[in-house]
């Protein structure tokens, strides 16, 4: 066994791997997680925007952006008690995840009551 790579499984158990496999799960596990990762360059030049302005551009409501974020579904940037969003973040998540970008939302019920709030 000394020989073997041991990796603990989430349900107790045991899985040995020799070198050699253990190598080739390590390199194919590479590969697929190899994507194009976008530059942090690229980041800097998208702007951070809040609910209203990223549901605009991606045809959902606000309402949804922030609870879609406050439950971890989808990424956001936290500043302070702001919320912030990235629209390219958001479709590659949903790219990604296979979730599909939700359909736009008639919100005429809870706008009016959101901006009564912010005033």
């Amino acid at each position: 066994m000394a020989d073997r790579i041991l990796i603990a499984l989430p349900d107790g158990r045991w899985l040995a791997l020799d070198r050699d496999a253990f190598a080739a799960a390590l390199a194919a596990g590479a590969e697929l997680t190899a994507g194009p990762s976008p530059s942090p360059a690229a980041f800097a030049s998208e702007p951070l925007l809040d609910a209203d302005q990223a549901a605009a551009q991606m045809s959902v409501s606000a309402r949804w952006l922030e609870d879609s974020a406050r439950a971890g579904i989808i990424p956001h940037h936290k500043l302070g008690r702001f919320i912030r969003f990235r629209v390219s973040e958001i479709a590659e998540h949903c790219r990604i995840s296979g979730a599909p970008i939700p359909r736009p939302t008639d919100s005429q019920s809870v706008t009016p009551i959101r901006r009564l709030a912010r005033q």
